[in-house]
Formats: structure tokens, C-alpha cells, sequence
């Protein structure tokens, strides 16, 4: 009697175990996406991003500060809307009637800004595109501080990223500027 005692109490405890072992793994499935989300920019991109065309590997839409200014013309797919030896510029149109206008600079015959003109519908459009770029950018660069209402973000290779809420009245839109720390020390002059 004894020996079945024994072995019921060990069959008990194994699925005890079993059992538990189960649960942690569960538990760490269902939180992995989550943690995954919060250190990996790549998981942040909803619609509103993807729209905007970002990417993990670059500043904005495939594009980085330092790229040869050649590689603009190639990247983006729209015909610019203006265009001199300085700058390039391209209008973006959205579905629902939003747009964008993205300004890339150049100087030496590389990529030295960035700025990004966001029009949108109204306010919680604005709303929820800011609090998608900041996640985004928080993710990439860490936290940001905040000079004259803007979050600024400062990146591992002296860029700084600036996301602007410059809406007025009825007209909504967001502004992203992208450039070098030295550039903008340089401007500032």
C-alpha cells in the first residue's frame, strides 16, 4: 500500500511540474511580442508608418543622412514638386486625403537634412501620428527632451530629430526635421 502511495505522490508532483513548466513558457510566449516591441523599431510600424514609409535601417523612407544625394532621385518614386541644386522635394498623397511633403537637402553631394511635412485631417490624426513617431523615434534614440513644446531626439551619429506639432487653427500637421548636430550649431550662427 505504501508503494502506491509513493508512486501516486511522485505521479502528483510530476505533473505539478508539468504543469508549471507549462504556464512560464506560456507566460514568456505572450510576452515576448510585447518586450520585443518596446526594443525593436521594425515592430512599432503600423499602417500610419508604414504610409509615411519608414524603415528600421534609415533616418526617413529609406534615407539617411551622409547618402549620396544621387540616391534621392532613385529611392523616392514621385516626381519632385521642386527641385534645384540644393534641395529636392516630393509631395506624398494618402488615402484619406492626407499628404506629406518631404524636403531633402544636400551639401558636398550628400544628404545633410531632412524635413517632413505631415498634413492632416484634424486632431486626432495629429494625435495619433505624434504619439506613433515618438515611439518610434524613443525606440531608435532613446528618450527625447523637449525645447519649445518640440521632442527632440539626438542619434548615435550626430543627427537630431525634431517632431513638431505645428498646427493652427482648422489646418493640422506635424513637422519632422532631421539633421546633423553640427549643421544646426552651424545655422544657428
Amino acid at each position: 500500500m505504501k508503494r502506491v502511495y509513493y508512486i501516486f505522490l511522485i505521479l502528483l508532483v510530476a505533473t505539478a511540474c508539468t504543469t508549471k513548466q507549462k504556464k512560464t513558457a506560456q507566460n514568456t510566449d505572450s510576452t515576448a511580442p510585447a518586450n520585443a516591441a518596446l526594443t525593436d523599431p521594425a515592430q512599432l510600424m503600423s499602417d500610419r508608418l508604414i504610409r509615411l514609409g519608414l524603415t528600421a535601417d534609415s533616418h526617413w523612407r529609406g534615407l539617411s543622412l551622409g547618402n549620396d544625394f544621387n540616391l534621392v532621385k532613385t529611392t523616392e518614386k514621385n516626381e519632385p514638386f521642386e527641385q534645384d541644386a540644393l534641395h529636392i522635394g516630393y509631395a506624398i498623397d494618402f488615402p484619406n486625403l492626407e499628404s506629406m511633403d518631404v524636403l531633402y537637402e544636400q551639401q558636398n553631394g550628400k544628404v545633410s537634412a531632412i524635413t517632413a511635412d505631415l498634413y492632416l485631417n484634424n486632431r486626432p490624426a495629429v494625435n495619433a501620428y505624434q504619439k506613433e513617431l515618438s515611439d518610434y523615434f524613443t525606440v531608435r534614440y532613446g528618450s527625447p527632451n523637449t525645447v519649445n513644446g518640440s521632442s527632440v531626439w539626438k542619434g548615435p551619429v550626430n543627427e537630431q530629430i525634431i517632431l513638431t506639432d505645428v498646427s493652427k487653427g482648422k489646418d493640422y500637421g506635424l513637422k519632422v526635421s532631421i539633421t546633423s548636430v553640427v549643421e544646426t550649431a552651424a545655422s544657428a550662427k
